[in-house]
């Protein structure tokens, strides 16, 4: 799929590379903060296009972050959704606000959040 070929580009630098698909992995130890914060993006679901010849769909992409505080969450989200908004090769459009929780399986916080990407 293109667009998600294409939406790894744009986010691919952000901390340092620590941007995963589908999965952070589990050599990112939660216990060293310099492993964090880190990214995860995962193709979630879509919107269908439906035409007389064929059907497409525009993909929907979930991110997640995990952070060490909750600022350094809050500032890696303004990052994330700087560095898509100011993407011209997509046409990204939030699909869900970000979701501040607690990751407790990594002691992390986390952040979700969904775009729409055309």
């Amino acid at each position: 799929m293109e667009e998600l070929a294409i939406f790894y580009t744009v986010i691919k630098d952000l901390f340092d590379g620590r941007v995963y698909p589908d999965a952070v992995p589990a050599s990112n130890n939660a216990a060293d903060p310099a492993q964090w914060p880190a990214v995860r993006y995962i193709l979630t679901s879509g919107k269908v296009i439906a035409t007389n010849c064929y059907q497409d769909y525009s993909p929907r992409v979930q991110i997640d972050i995990y952070a060490n505080s909750p600022e350094e969450r809050a500032k890696a989200v303004d990052l994330v959704m700087d560095t898509i908004n100011q993407c011209d090769e997509l046409a990204c459009y939030l699909q869900t606000a970000p979701i501040f929780m607690m990751d407790f399986d990594r002691n992390k916080y986390q952040a979700t959040f969904a775009y729409l990407i055309n």
